[in-house]
């Protein structure tokens, strides 16, 4: 009897292990079919490069270089030795609240290289948010293991995912999303959170891990946890019902504290440095309505779609609006919007019946959402009116609406399924339950998975690559560091300040730095480093001459040769120059520089970059 029990109990728990080790294996899969990671080649490139939209990806890719280098540790200071000369920069200008995240990257790059890496960073991503919407669907909520699984397939491959990867990963790392939604309704439903009992420490760990993350998410999640508990409040007539609430939203508080100290210290240590510059990234104004949370978007498909008619659509309509989706991240995905429209519909005839009770959560928790985070809402008023406007790109709340539709989609199919146990028999309701699972799943890989990179567009990518890898490979060999072991320092144009200019997206000058280990570039700088940069660059330009039909800059001797002079007193070795900057690719200045005896010229392989070396005669 006890061998029994004992084999049956073990029967129980192979089931669940078995079904997260198909979603694991699914979503690898999956992604790897995507990006064609199918080969140790594939692994060692990006999956994006030189595309401006994804430009940030060069600036994530440096500064988690730096940071898996050894050059400091995640909470604390983040100096960049190899920036911002002549002087020495730092990373800590912006603030940086993935510090967990942050170093969990580095040490990934550190174990298997900068690219590679990064790749399998990203994939963990999926896999985890995979996970997680499963476990929660089945123990936090209890729900069927078919419909669990295919909502963690869902969330685990959201085309919210595919669209914020690789420039954004504290965006793309969505895996603790799933537990919010557990601690709002605890709050909402009055579960007991009392000082001390079970659920009040997971509401807190749920609330800390979430102030370690993006504060994109950790704003929602205070939001309706304030909302939840106002509410609940308000229906108990009693205040003290809101202090749950305030502890869940103190235990983010002190987790974000945490996550930003590096940054609070370094501007209070270099006041003079950061000057007025504002404590958190704000942006202009009009980016609340470009990347505003649109309705249309959710239904929008990206143009990477596998059908060539939605792709077509999905285009079409990018170009006729004048409003940004933020690269295709609002998409829910044809499942996803069969679940909203499903939970709306609901919440409708409950509404239009009478039945404001029997309103689900989530529709309400999606109606906050909307108005919130529309286009022209509450966000909106509220930057128009304080000028604060971190939370600019709202449409990256389509995820929330997302995991809520697909929450409330699997709760009723299991209860669908419970109640038609009772009339149908087991075998005609297994391959029923079973048929709709797979036609989901199959639906999901189809409609959400982009469509993988042509044999052309990775070969584009590895040209870019590789042609960067060879130059500075040439840079570091023409400069090698000096008998002190002071790294040779490049003088980086067009001057940049982290901010794109025609023809160079933002970040793009910490290319050569994601290859170099011996050179110190001027990219970077803030303050007095940076207005003597631009001080420089004006003396080179001063005066220039711009012929745009014959695509021509005539520069003038007695101007640039002073700032030459200054750049060598300064210990500079070398010019960089991206050509894409100028009308003439920078010839007009290389030029000059040969007329003075500079006539050592680096060039990419691929054409878009140069170096000449301040050395006379080589």
């Amino acid at each position: 009897m006890s061998r029994s029990r004992s084999h049956s109990g073990a029967e129980a728990k192979k089931g669940p292990l078995l079904s997260i080790a198909a979603l694991v294996l699914i979503v690898i899969t999956a992604w790897c079919l995507a990006h064609g990671k199918l080969s140790a080649a594939a692994w060692r490139l990006p999956t994006t490069y030189l595309d401006a939209v994804y430009a940030d990806f060069i600036g994530a890719a440096a500064s988690l270089k730096s940071l898996a280098a050894g050059d400091s540790l995640p909470f604390g200071w983040k100096p960049a030795p190899n920036f911002a000369a002549p002087a020495s920069g730092s990373w800590d200008g912006f603030p940086s609240p993935e510090e967990a995240l942050t170093g969990f990257f580095a040490l990934l790059i550190r174990t298997f290289g900068l690219f590679p890496g990064f790749n399998v960073g990203i994939l963990i991503g999926h896999v985890a948010a995979a996970i997680t919407f499963y476990l929660v669907a089945r123990r936090g909520f209890g729900l069927g293991l078919l419909w669990a699984f295919v909502g963690g397939l869902a969330f685990g491959l959201a085309p919210y995912q595919f669209a914020q990867q690789p420039h954004h990963i504290g965006c793309q790392y969505i895996w603790y999303l799933p537990l919010l939604p557990l601690v709002w309704k605890w709050i909402a439903t009055g579960e007991d959170l009392s000082f001390g009992s079970r659920r009040f420490w997971q509401a807190m760990a749920i609330g800390f891990v979430t102030g370690l993350q993006n504060p994109y998410y950790s704003n929602i999640f205070c939001q309706l946890v304030l909302v939840c508990g106002a509410v609940r409040a308000w229906q108990l007539r009693s205040w003290p019902a809101l202090r749950p609430a305030a502890l869940v939203i103190a235990s983010v508080a002190l987790a974000f504290l945490i996550s930003n100290l590096d940054t609070l210290t370094y501007r209070m240590a270099h006041a003079a440095e950061v000057g007025d510059a504002p404590l958190v990234g704000q942006r202009e104004y009009r980016w609340m309505d470009i990347y505003g949370f649109k309705l249309v978007d959710l239904f929008i498909p990206p143009i990477t779609h596998h059908s060539a008619a939605l792709a077509k659509f999905g285009l079409e309509h990018r170009q006729a609006s004048v409003l940004n989706d933020e690269e295709g991240s609002g998409y829910l995905g044809l499942l996803g919007i069969g679940c909203l429209l499903f939970l709306v519909g609901t919440a409708v005839r409950a509404l239009v019946e009478g039945r404001a009770k029997d309103v689900p959560f989530e529709a309400w928790w999606v109606l906050w959402v909307v108005i919130m985070f529309t286009t022209g809402g509450l966000n909106a008023i509220i930057a128009a009116f304080t000028g604060f406007t971190l939370f600019r790109t709202a449409i990256r709340y389509s995820i929330v609406v997302l995991l809520l539709s697909l929450l409330y989609a699997a709760q009723r199919m299991t209860a669908w399924h419970e109640k038609t146990a009772t009339r149908l028999p087991a075998e005609t309701l297994r391959i029923a339950t079973v048929t709709a699972a797979i036609g989901s799943g199959l639906l999901v890989l189809w409609d959400q998975l982009p469509r993988t990179p042509t044999p052309q567009q990775v070969a584009e990518i590895a040209d870019a690559v590789n042609s960067d890898r060879a130059f500075v490979q040439t840079m570091e060999a023409a400069l090698p560091p000096g008998p002190d072991g002071k790294k040779a320092m490049v003088f980086q144009l067009p001057v940049m300040e982290g901010r794109p200019v025609p023809g160079v997206p933002a970040s793009h000058h910490a290319r050569p730095y994601l290859y170099s280990t011996q050179l110190h570039y001027s990219h970077g700088a803030s303050g007095e480093t940076l207005a003597w940069q631009k001080a420089v660059q004006g003396e080179l330009f001063r005066g220039a001459e711009i012929d745009r039909e014959r695509e021509t800059i005539k520069l003038y001797e007695q101007n640039v040769r002073p700032a030459i002079e200054e750049l060598k007193a300064k210990g500079f070795a070398a010019i960089y120059i991206n050509r894409n900057a100028y009308p003439d690719g920078g010839n007009g200045l290389r030029d000059v520089l040969a007329e003075f005896g500079y006539t050592d010229v680096i060039e990419s392989p691929a054409g878009d970059l140069m170096a000449v070396v301040l050395r006379k005669g080589g």
